[in-house]
């Protein structure tokens, strides 16, 4: 995964630029499988990250935003991409108006942003609680539970284009779906404008509480997982399709479909990539054969045979 020389040479010498070699994406990825990235920039500033994507985009060579490497199943092989995180420089998070309007830059962990709104007494994000991940991670799918969806909260998404612009675009005119968010083509997530709704800490704090308990019930919690691998079909559930056809608990080397929820993948300890990937087209296949349903990813594939 060697980046050309002289490519190497210019992004060595960015301002407000970070840049580490030839890393081992595993130690980056919350499923802990995935091989070599041949550079992983972290850009402090938003100078920083236009010059790192302008030098990129000049070489046309392929990059892609790490996040907190929640959605993500990064082959064993590796990728030539670059790969570009955001939480350094782009954590921030403000009240801008106190009757519930809230920036957040694409780096902050979800987390922490539920804990500011906690902080700030804003009721509207509790649906995170428990998903892993960053905040420019789930806008971009639109990240959510049956209990909300970042579209429900969204006033505006600020973005990097492709051509270096930055631009703001207008929650109203987003346009959300399930599990994604139609944005220009290579645009970046820089940050964003939420509404929220004033209410009482005990008030949230008892939601967040409720919302955990059901999750920490029904889901994976104590093995590496990526969250839910497929999405779930209309008017079905993916876990439920997976479990009919016998899949519930099924093992590849140590890659085990969750005994607990089928549609978690999780990492028994050695898993690699190839077994996780083996997984997923196993349930793919049953699914269809038995239920002529064709299930579609939910996390995204980094590597050879995809993107790079």
């Amino acid at each position: 995964m060697t980046l050309d020389p002289e490519l190497k040479k210019q992004l060595q010498h960015l301002d407000g630029v970070e840049a580490d070699w030839d890393i081992m994406l595993a130690g980056h990825t919350s499923l802990r499988v995935g091989g070599p990235v041949s550079c992983l920039l972290r850009p402090l500033n938003l100078a920083g990250l236009q010059t790192a994507v302008q030098v990129l985009n000049q070489n046309r060579h392929p990059f892609f935003i790490l996040g907190r490497g929640t959605n993500l199943l990064v082959q064993d092989e590796g990728t030539r991409a670059v790969a570009i995180s955001l939480e350094k420089g782009f954590s921030q998070v403000e009240c801008i108006d106190p009757s519930g309007r809230v920036k957040a830059g694409a780096g902050l962990r979800l987390n922490r942003l539920l804990r500011f709104c906690l902080q700030q007494g804003f009721s509207g994000l509790e649906f995170i609680a428990g998903i892993p991940g960053s905040v420019g991670g789930a806008m971009r799918m639109n990240a959510g539970t049956h209990a909300g969806e970042m579209a429900d909260v969204c006033d505006a998404v600020y973005v990097l284009l492709a051509n270096g612009n930055i631009e703001k675009l207008m929650g109203a005119k987003l346009r959300f779906s399930y599990r994604r968010l139609e944005l220009p083509p290579a645009a970046v997530v820089l940050e964003v404008e939420l509404l929220l709704t004033p209410s009482s800490r005990d008030e949230i704090r008892r939601r967040i509480r409720s919302l955990l308990k059901v999750r920490q019930e029904k889901q994976p919690w104590q093995l590496p997982s990526a969250g839910s691998v497929f999405k779930n079909p209309p008017g079905d559930f993916a876990g439920r399709l997976i479990e009919a056809v016998g899949l519930k608990g099924v093992r590849i080397g140590d890659a085990q479909i969750s005994p607990k929820h089928a549609n978690f993948i999780v990492n028994r300890g050695q898993a690699r990539a190839s077994d996780i990937h083996a997984l997923i087209q196993l349930a793919q296949e049953k699914v269809s054969q038995e239920f002529g349903v064709q299930l579609e990813l939910e996390i995204e594939l980094v590597g050879n045979h995809h993107n790079s």
